[in-house]
């Protein structure tokens, strides 16, 4: 019963923060409070009747500690770091049993930041065979793709991968632009003049996207890493 509960609460938490956190560019604390108190709570039951150990727990908040500390160094975002504490007093050990079975060491949340990893890392990955599909063929299809001029201002959370000249020509830019409303009037005004139709545009997901993808694959279908050592072992 815990199980379900403490899952119910996490996804839908996590997707709450994520939603939020790609419109509002903030999650709002809320979020990580409902999870660390409702696990606490989860906990100290738990622990009382001996369904969970307090090894398990030690563990879990380690684990959750070591990272967090080292996404601080790394100057992420305090959603991110709030969200990996939150997950490691929500869940302590596994919530149910994932498709590739609990891993070795059994412990969610170094689950979830594995996969989370995994999937960002990966990313790129799914750019390129989306500008393959559109036929987008450019030294840059792993890093962004097209998007038509009138479409800018309905697109969240993105870069823009050149700085336009006046003339319409595009000079690739490290690290992208930011799409300010001077800048989008501009390339609006050049698309009117049929100078521009359409630019590269990255995409800038929070981390917390990433997080909430590998909780659900970890969770779920399970540890990404365990399971390729199983496979080939």
């Amino acid at each position: 019963m815990f199980g379900i509960l403490r899952l119910c609460i996490g996804l839908c938490m996590l997707c709450y923060g994520s939603y939020s956190d790609m419109i509002r560019r903030e999650v709002t604390d809320t979020v990580w409070l409902v999870m660390g108190v409702s696990g606490m709570i989860f906990a100290i039951i738990e622990l009382l009747i001996g369904s969970l150990s307090p090894i398990q727990v030690f563990k879990s908040l380690l684990i959750a500690s070591i990272f967090a500390t080292l996404l601080y160094i790394l100057n992420f975002g305090g959603a991110d770091i709030k969200a990996i504490i939150s997950l490691s007093i929500l869940f302590p050990d596994f919530p149910c049993t994932p498709v590739t079975g609990i891993p070795l060491l059994d412990i969610p949340v170094l689950s979830v930041l594995i996969n989370s990893l995994l999937i960002a890392i990966s990313a790129p990955l799914f750019i390129f065979f989306y500008n393959l599909g559109k036929r987008n063929l450019s030294p840059l299809m792993f890093l962004g793709y097209r998007v038509e001029i009138p479409a800018l201002r309905r697109l969240k959370n993105f870069k823009l991968m050149h700085e336009i000249e006046d003339t319409g020509e595009m000079k690739y830019v490290w690290g992208g632009i930011e799409p300010s409303e001077e800048i989008l009037n501009r390339l609006e005004e050049l698309a009117r003049h049929k100078k521009i139709e359409n630019v590269w545009v990255t995409p800038e997901l929070p981390f917390i996207v990433y997080l909430t993808a590998g909780f659900i694959t970890a969770i779920f279908y399970g540890d990404f890493i365990s399971y390729l050592v199983l496979l080939f072992h």
